[in-house]
């Protein structure tokens, strides 16, 4: 109201203003113009300054009134762009990660048992693809180098997609894994729990590298005897337990011995995405093998930021709302057999309406697709929500300069904390989502997505899993 009655006062008290001057210096008409046109300029912008601040937020695809504080788009410097701002933010809101709470005794005690060998180290430059097939590739590799006995490893490499065709994986452009991890965490787990091998920065931090003995970039397929190929299928390593005794043959068939002066390095491809299977291992390693690797601190933080908003409070502050988490996998690089956009779309809007859910959250790179499921869950007042309709104004700078793979990162995670989630059984980023929450609620994989009540908590629309989905680390 108070804004209202200003905002039909400001003529009235104007001309009573000006009026007034006019009377008092009838012969100053040229003050009189400045005077008017200064006072009418100050009264029209503050007119229009208390409307703006009235004014509701507005989300980026539906355009319906927001709840979302938008007190914290303030025109001074971003403290995000800070480094004691961004620690700030880190430490307010990226803990508890899941990683935190995981039992690495199977892989102390696969650590423990394994027979070590001196100056032999494994690196892997290689990991490469979308953000899920790099972690695969990089607990592969930290797996092998394991099965091997290596005695260091060099801390694998991210080959970076590019940023503007991202169909062009290989690019030859390596970056360290804070790329995507959490390096130091990774440091943390593997001194504490396999404390055997040790971790080197470069490969330069190998001692006398210059005198290594560098096998040829090692294929596992091709290494284990097996076919080669490009269909994943032909990725599995068939016989793990036969690794190593190929390994020591390969060692000794070297011109030299493993030495201080003359160490081997050994190189692995790009082909170790599906290779070593977790089934493998016991389900003490395999469980909690995968959490070696946590996500990036600072966009774990977005994540969880973006999680409290979608899912605020309700006005009798009892309970937090529930939202659907979809992947909608209808990008133009979508495999042809693939989940299309209609089957994405209506096993999303099923779900919600079947549990009465009113916000969708959605991550996809199809920003048509995302804007016409929008348009079309309006229709059962349902919201549509993606990061960026939901972060303001700070974050949203300082996560704009991120890669596509690293802006998966704040996807994966907002989607593993929905209610329900739907995705596309051919992707491996929905189908480690739907493994991990799996992982989640029963605390050990299971077939079983069915929650108390009996009904799905989680499904994928058109074709059902991949294949080779269980090739993944959980």
């Amino acid at each position: 109201m108070l804004n209202r009655d200003f905002t039909n006062q400001a003529p009235t008290m104007l001309n009573k203003v000006l009026i007034g001057i006019q009377n008092k210096s009838p012969r100053r008409s040229v003050y009189s113009l400045v005077l008017w046109t200064g006072l009418t300029f100050i009264f029209v912008s503050a007119s229009t300054y208390f409307i703006s601040q009235s004014r509701p937020a507005v989300d980026y695809f539906t355009h319906h009134e927001s709840t979302y504080d938008s007190s914290a788009n303030t025109n001074g410097p971003n403290p995000l762009l800070t480094t004691e701002g961004i620690d700030q933010f880190i430490h307010d809101h990226a803990y508890p990660r899941l990683g935190e709470s995981a039992n690495f005794t199977g892989l102390r005690q696969v650590c423990d048992s394994t027979k070590w060998q001196k100056n032999v180290y494994f690196t892997c430059t290689h990991n490469l693809g979308g953000l899920i097939n790099v972690r695969n590739m990089v607990l592969n590799c930290v797996r092998y180098a394991i099965a091997a006995g290596a005695s260091g490893l060099i801390l694998p490499l991210i080959e970076a997609r590019d940023p503007t065709v991202l169909s062009r994986l290989k690019t030859g452009e390596y970056q360290s894994m804070q790329f995507l991890f959490d390096e130091d965490w990774f440091k943390k787990v593997m001194k504490t729990n396999c404390r055997q091998m040790e971790l080197l920065d470069t490969i330069e931090d190998v001692p006398h590298y210059r005198y290594a003995t560098m096998p040829d970039l090692m294929n596992v397929q091709s290494f284990m005897g097996q076919p080669p190929g490009s269909r994943q299928g032909r990725m599995r390593n068939r016989k793990p337990e036969d690794f190593r005794p190929r390994f020591d043959a390969l060692i000794k068939s070297q011109s030299k011995r493993p030495g201080e002066r003359n160490p081997v390095i050994v190189r692995l491809d790009d082909r170790t995405l599906f290779s070593w299977p977790p089934s493998f291992d016991s389900p003490a390693f395999a469980n909690y093998f995968g959490f070696i690797l946590e996500f990036r601190l600072d966009l774990t933080a977005l994540a969880n930021i973006i999680v409290s908003r979608v899912r605020p409070t309700s006005s009798s502050g009892a309970s937090k709302d529930p939202y659907v988490g979809v992947h909608l996998r209808s990008e133009a690089d979508a495999g042809k057999y693939w989940a299309s956009w209609d089957q994405l779309a209506n096993a999303t809007l099923s779900a919600a309406v079947e549990s009465d859910i009113k916000h969708i959250y959605v991550a996809s790179g199809d920003t048509d697709g995302v804007a016409k499921l929008a348009k079309k869950a309006a229709e059962s007042g349902i919201k549509v929500l993606d990061k960026w309709g939901v972060l303001l104004k700070n974050e949203k700078e300082y996560l704009k300069p991120f890669r596509f793979d690293q802006l998966a990162i704040v996807d994966y995670l907002t989607l593993l904390e929905s209610d329900r989630f739907v995705g596309s059984g051919q992707s491996s980023f929905s189908s480690h989502i739907l493994m991990r929450r799996e992982f989640i609620a029963n605390n050990t994989l299971s077939t079983d997505t069915k929650n108390d009540n009996g009904k799905p908590r989680d499904q994928f629309a058109g074709p059902g899993r991949l294949a080779y989905w269980d090739q993944d680390w959980p």
